[in-house]
C-alpha cells in the first residue's frame, strides 16, 4: 500500500486522494527540479516544436530566462558551482575524477549548509554523490538516492518514476517548516532508453544545427563522440538519436507534471517557489561531438532556467537578462531570508528580475572534461579560448558572431580583431576579478591535458581506429 492507505499504483502515479489536503507544513517549500542534460531550445515553452506541457505550464506560472548558462561543465563543475555558489576556478572543481573528489571553498558556505544552519531543512533525492561527489552531502540533513532503492547498477540510469515515489514518501512525513528539496533527474543524460511509450514516431526531428558538411565530418570521424563511436553515419540516424533524446525530455516533463499535481493537492503548490535547471546541455553533432557535452558550444552551456514565485509574481514574464545557473543558490537563500556568503558569485535570481541588481554586462562559462575551454559571452558576441583541444581541432581562440551565427560555424576573428581583443580584456579582467592575481587553473589543467575524460576519450578513439584496421 502506499500513502495511508493508497494503493502502490496510485502512489507512484502521483495522484494524491481528492481534495486538498493541508499538512502541518506553515511555511510552503522551495522545490528544485534539477533535470541532467537538458537543453532549453528542446522545450516547447522556448519554441520547440514538440509539447512539453508540464514544464510549459510551470513556465506560464513563474518566469523563464532565456540567458542561463552553466558557469562549468558537465555534471559536477556545474553542481559544484551550484552548491558551492562559486566558479570553478575559486571551488577548484574544473573537471572530473580524483581532481573533483573536494571542493577548495570553505564548507560552511555550501549552499545546503547554509540553509541548514539558519534552521532551513534540506533535503535532495539524488544519486549524484556517487558520481563520486562526496561534497554534494554536505549541509543536506536528508539525502535518499533512488539507485540504491532501484537496485540500479549504474547510479545514472534509473526511471525518474523512482525520484518523484521517494520524494513523495519523503514530504508524507515531513512536519516541519522551511524545506529546501533538491530533485534530480537523470533522465535524459545518455546513454538514451526512453520508455517506449514515450517515443514519437509520429514528427521528424529536427537536424538542421548540423549542417551537411559537420555531418559528412562527423559520420567519418574515428574520434571518440564521432559517428563510428555513436552509430551515426546519416542525418536520419542523428534523427533517431534525436526522437530518443525528445522522448526522454518529454518522459520527465510527465514527471514535472507528476510533482507539481502532488504539490496542488497537499495545498502547497500556489504558495511555494519552484526551480527548473539542469546542469548543462547537451551535443547534438554540435561543435564536434555527438550526444556529448564536451566544449563550450551553445548546446552544451545553454541551460533553462525557471523560477515559480509565490503568490503568482512574475507570472509568465520571459527575462531576457544574462543568469549563471550558479544563481540558483542565493536565490534559494534570498526565499528563506538567508544571508548569502560574501565569497559567492551569484546573484540572487529574485534580485536580477526587481532590477535591485544591475545585470551582467558579460558572461564566462568554461568546460574542462574533454576539452578545456572558457567562452567570454557578451552582447551577440562570443570568443572561446582553448587551453586544451583535446583530440579534437580547436584553435586557441575562435570568435563567433553567435547575433548571426548562433550555431557557431564561422569563426570571424580574422574579421573582428578589434572584437577579439575585446573580448580578451574581459577574459583578463573576469580572472583578476575573481582570482585577485593567482594562477588560472583552468589553464593548468590545459596546459597538463589533465582533464579527465582526456583519457577515456583517448582509449576508445584507439579501439575504434584498432577496430577499423582489422
Amino acid at each position: 500500500m502506499g500513502r495511508a492507505g493508497e494503493p502502490l499504483e496510485a502512489h507512484r502515479a502521483g495522484e494524491a486522494p481528492s481534495g486538498t489536503i493541508h499538512d502541518p507544513l506553515r511555511k510552503e517549500p522551495l522545490i528544485y527540479f534539477d533535470i541532467d542534460t537538458l537543453r532549453p531550445d528542446h522545450l516547447s515553452c522556448c519554441g520547440y516544436g514538440r509539447p512539453t506541457p508540464h514544464i510549459d505550464a510551470l513556465a506560464a506560472d513563474g518566469v523563464r530566462f532565456s540567458r542561463a548558462y552553466a558557469s562549468n561543465t558537465p555534471c559536477m563543475p556545474a553542481r559544484a558551482a551550484l552548491f558551492t555558489g562559486c566558479f570553478g576556478v575559486v571551488n577548484g572543481v574544473e573537471t572530473h575524477g580524483t581532481a573533483a573528489l573536494s571542493v577548495a571553498t570553505p564548507p560552511e558556505t555550501a549552499l545546503p549548509r547554509v540553509l541548514s544552519w539558519e534552521g532551513v531543512h534540506t533535503a535532495a533525492v539524488s544519486s549524484f554523490g556517487r558520481h563520486p561527489a562526496p561534497w554534494f552531502y554536505n549541509g543536506f540533513s536528508h539525502v535518499i538516492d533512488p539507485s540504491y532503492r532501484c537496485r540500479a547498477e549504474n547510479f545514472q540510469r534509473f526511471p525518474g518514476a523512482a525520484v518523484n515515489e521517494a520524494a513523495m514518501d519523503f514530504l508524507d512525513g515531513f512536519c516541519g517548516e522551511d524545506l529546501f528539496l533538491h530533485l534530480h533527474y537523470w533522465d535524459p543524460h545518455g546513454p538514451l532508453s526512453p520508455p517506449p511509450e514515450w517515443i514519437d514516431r509520429g514528427y521528424e526531428p529536427d537536424t538542421s544545427a548540423v549542417t551537411d558538411e559537420q555531418l559528412t565530418r562527423l559520420a567519418a570521424s574515428p574520434l571518440y563522440r564521432g559517428g563510428r563511436h555513436t552509430g551515426v553515419r546519416s542525418r536520419r540516424e542523428l534523427a533517431e538519436l534525436l526522437r530518443l533524446y525528445d522522448a526522454e525530455i518529454r518522459y520527465t516533463d510527465h514527471l514535472v507534471g507528476q510533482m507539481c499535481a502532488y504539490l496542488k493537492k497537499r495545498g502547497w503548490y500556489d504558495d511555494c517557489a519552484v526551480i527548473l535547471s539542469a546542469d548543462h546541455g547537451e551535443q547534438y553533432g554540435e561543435g564536434q561531438m555527438i550526444l556529448e557535452h564536451g566544449t563550450v558550444h551553445d548546446s552544451c552551456i545553454h541551460i533553462p532556467m525557471l523560477l515559480k514565485l509565490p503568490g503568482g509574481a512574475h507570472r509568465g514574464e520571459v527575462c531576457a537578462h544574462p543568469v549563471y545557473g550558479l544563481d540558483i543558490a542565493p536565490a534559494a537563500a534570498r526565499f528563506f531570508g538567508v544571508a548569502a556568503p560574501e565569497m559567492w558569485h551569484g546573484t540572487a535570481l529574485q534580485d536580477t528580475l526587481d532590477g535591485t541588481a544591475a545585470p551582467r554586462e558579460y558572461l564566462v562559462c568554461e568546460h574542462g572534461l574533454y576539452t578545456c575551454q572558457r567562452a567570454v559571452l557578451q552582447d551577440g558576441w562570443k570568443m572561446v579560448h582553448t587551453f586544451s583541444p583535446g583530440l579534437w581541432d580547436f584553435a586557441e581562440y575562435a570568435l563567433y558572431h553567435t547575433e548571426e551565427d548562433p550555431r557557431e560555424t564561422a569563426d570571424v576573428k580574422a574579421r573582428y580583431p578589434e572584437v577579439l581583443a575585446r573580448m580578451q580584456a574581459l577574459e583578463a579582467e573576469w580572472l583578476e576579478r575573481t582570482l585577485h592575481g593567482a594562477p588560472d587553473p583552468l589553464a593548468r589543467l590545459g596546459a597538463e591535458n589533465a582533464q579527465h575524460g582526456l583519457r577515456v576519450a583517448r582509449e576508445v578513439t584507439r579501439r575504434l581506429r584498432v577496430d577499423k584496421e582489422q
